[in-house]
């Protein structure tokens, strides 16, 4: 009867531990931490200016864009990032913001020096990745060719 007793015991502790185990300890399994990636997008070893680029996780579909910066430099946050995952890359002509299409609608257009291949705008096509290996900051960089 006493030896009975003792494995009961030991038998409802190790549940109790394996069920906190493998609740996570009250952690979420859910979060994902904020990702800052950033870099510079260059094309036939010039800095691409007047373009958007974009990353997009096969993992949720969340995407994310910045435009670049007349050096050819982007910062995008994603508050909820997918750790360990390859994003999708597409490059494309500026994103111009709603509240921005006015003023420029009012001044005379520049024409883009650079012309960004179709193929840059489908994520499918533009063989262009990024993996995310860690939260905080990562940085990636992309060297596009005209030809």
């Amino acid at each position: 009867m006493y030896f009975y007793q003792l494995n009961h015991l030991n038998y409802t502790a190790c549940l109790l531990f394996l069920t906190t185990l493998l609740s996570g300890c009250g952690s979420d399994p859910d979060s994902r931490p904020t990702v800052e990636i950033k870099g510079t997008v260059t094309m036939d070893g010039s800095p691409l200016q007047e373009a958007s680029i974009q990353f997009t996780s096969p993992k949720t579909g969340e995407s994310a864009y910045a435009n670049l910066d007349e050096n050819g430099r982007y910062s995008i946050t994603f508050p909820k990032a997918d750790i360990g995952s390859a994003y999708e890359i597409t490059i494309t002509p500026p994103v111009v913001e709603e509240e921005n299409a006015m003023a420029l609608a009012e001044q005379a257009q520049n024409k883009s020096t650079m012309k960004i291949p179709a193929k840059y705008s489908d994520r499918t096509t533009s063989g262009l990745s990024a993996r995310v290996e860690q939260a905080g900051t990562n940085e990636a960089d992309f060297e596009l060719k005209s030809k």
